[in-house]
């Protein structure tokens, strides 16, 4: 198996207990997948374990996957829907712990922050931030996943223009915080 091995072939050997397949298919994903719950919960411990339930998940319900969908983007749509649930069950912790890191001014870096430590990325870093919760999935899912809108609307089980609104408006928020901070020009 090399690079150029399709998805659905690896993960057909995968779901028959190849564990090169899925090696090969952890190692291509998970910097992506680890990206995108680390941007949603904040706090990266959390999403190195809310990634493995998402690929253990991936495993349990490899029955579910639809082959006309590509498989990154049902790995993200575990992964949300694994981030999802565990807001849903700590959600009184999860804020408490929010708050008490603003007030203390820690930010914790995802692995692409650290390589760039530009002023502009930790304004529109800042201007992701304070998003509405359902523009930020889609903003993260289509800017850090890459994940197709029609993908998205799946993922996040509504229209397709709903989700396509849902950016514009995430892109129109973006904006409007970086001018109030003196950014202008962006598109």
């Amino acid at each position: 198996m090399n690079e150029s091995t399709p998805d659905q072939v690896l993960f057909d050997r995968w779901t028959k207990g190849d564990g090169k397949a899925f090696a090969q298919l952890y190692d291509r994903y998970r910097n992506r997948i680890f990206g995108f719950i680390v941007r949603m919960t904040g706090e990266r411990e959390l999403a190195e374990d809310i990634m493995q339930e998402t690929f253990l998940a991936a495993l349990r319900n490899a029955n579910q996957f639809d082959r006309r969908r590509s498989f990154l983007s049902w790995l993200f749509g575990i992964a949300h829907k694994r981030t999802i649930d565990h807001f849903r069950h700590v959600k009184v912790e999860t804020e408490h712990r929010d708050d008490t890191e603003r007030s203390m001014g820690s930010r914790l870096e995802s692995p692409v922050d650290a390589a760039s430590n530009s002023d502009i990325r930790t304004l529109v870093r800042e201007a992701v931030d304070k998003l509405d919760p359902l523009q930020k999935e889609v903003f993260l899912l289509r800017e850090l996943g890459n994940v197709p809108f029609k993908d998205i609307a799946v993922i996040m089980q509504c229209p397709i223009n709903t989700a396509l609104g849902r950016m514009r408006l995430a892109l129109r928020n973006i904006r409007k915080e970086l001018e109030k901070r003196g950014v202008h020009g962006v598109r």
